[in-house]
């Protein structure tokens, strides 16, 4: 058992932060290296970037510099602009020997990308002796690891269901603004960067799911709501009645050998507080899964800073955290040492041990 995993943070951006936070915390983990996209954060100590202790570790932007410390895994959290622009570079972090985890949607990758990306991975994590393995909150933890795990109670399922059903009454207006808050849902409605965004995680967890459940789709099906708010909204920022405050993403899919009705749909609700909430959702319930079956199941799911007081975001350091930004980076922190003992390639999803399938044989 060695004593700590050496590791560089790629994106100290809010989710890259918060990592460095953790790791910071942790005896079993070493922060080498900090790679920023921004010349702002260029030179400065990686402890008082997010205002902590130094570390002793200086944040830098020179990329192949940063390759040639000794790593055993890189966590990867650069912005995701929905367009996968991400994949040149982490193929060259691959190659250069470093061991990716991201947060990123590439769970699976090799399920729903094109054969040209599946082919250039696998060759990279080849040259470089590397392994690669996304994970996160969603996907991962809670639509797969969680939730298909308990149709391992049923004899037989017809449909599964999951709503994420995110808050952002806290998040930053122009983010809001940019993908569609306030405005009127036809004009919201021409807005790709957040259904871009969007459908590649669920792509990701869809595909999962069909892959964990040995099931064959017949079609896999988006949509998207844009739902007008019937009262004005002030906080974050001024949201006019008859104009969007809640965004929902959805995607399904179809197994005609089952039922009529979607096997899976995962559904995203975007929303501004508590009135925009999805029929049927009561305040608090972060995740509402249902399943469908021989027996029927109903989980509902949030996260608090303690089950004891209403306190709503962690103090770490310089930043205010939400838990479930925690629980986004956490499952890939864990998987690192899992990682780092693999043999080099892809390493696919932690899948439940045991589930509902279609063929039990399988």
């Amino acid at each position: 058992m060695r004593d700590s995993y050496k590791i560089i943070i790629w994106g100290p951006g809010r989710m890259g932060s918060i990592c460095l936070w953790e790791m910071a915390q942790s005896p079993y983990f070493e922060i080498v290296g900090v790679k920023a996209y921004s010349a702002s954060k260029e030179g400065l100590d990686a402890g008082e970037l997010i205002g902590i202790d130094p570390i002793g570790v200086k944040v830098s932007c020179d990329s192949e510099a940063l390759l040639k410390l000794d790593c055993d895994c890189v966590v990867y959290t650069a912005h995701d602009e929905g367009t996968f622009h991400t994949d040149e570079e982490i193929f060259s972090i691959l190659r250069a020997g470093k061991n990716v985890v991201t947060p990123l949607p590439y769970q699976n990758a090799h399920l729903f990308r094109e054969e040209s990306f599946t082919r250039k991975l696998r060759e990279a994590c080849q040259e470089g002796q590397s392994v690669f393995y996304a994970g996160g909150i969603d996907p991962d933890l809670i639509p797969n690891r969680v939730l298909l795990a308990l149709t391992g109670g049923c004899a037989d399922v017809k449909a599964i269901r999951l709503q994420e059903n995110w808050d952002c009454s806290e998040a930053a207006p122009g983010p809001l603004q940019y993908i569609g808050f306030g405005k009127p849902p036809e004009d919201a409605e021409k807005i790709e960067v957040s259904k871009k965004m969007a459908a590649n995680f669920m792509l990701s967890i869809v595909k999962t799911a069909e892959k964990v459940l040995g099931v064959e789709y017949d079609k896999i099906e988006a949509s998207h709501d844009y739902v007008a708010t019937p009262v004005d909204i002030h906080e974050p920022f001024y949201i006019k009645t008859g104009t969007v405050g809640r965004i929902t993403h959805r995607m399904q899919g179809f197994c005609s050998n089952i039922g009529d009705e979607a096997l899976f749909t995962i559904e995203y609700h975007w929303l501004i507080g508590n009135g925009m909430l999805p029929e049927g959702t009561l305040p608090g319930q972060y995740y509402v899964a249902t399943i469908e079956g021989r027996p029927s199941m109903k989980m509902t799911l949030d996260f608090c800073v303690s089950n004891n007081s209403d306190e709503r975001f962690f103090n770490m350091g310089n930043m205010q955290v939400e838990p479930n930004y925690i629980a986004t980076i956490i499952p890939c922190v864990q998987a690192i040492p899992h990682v780092c003992a693999a043999e080099p390639g892809i390493m696919e999803s932690f899948d439940p041990s045991l589930n509902w399938r279609q063929d039990p044989r399988i």
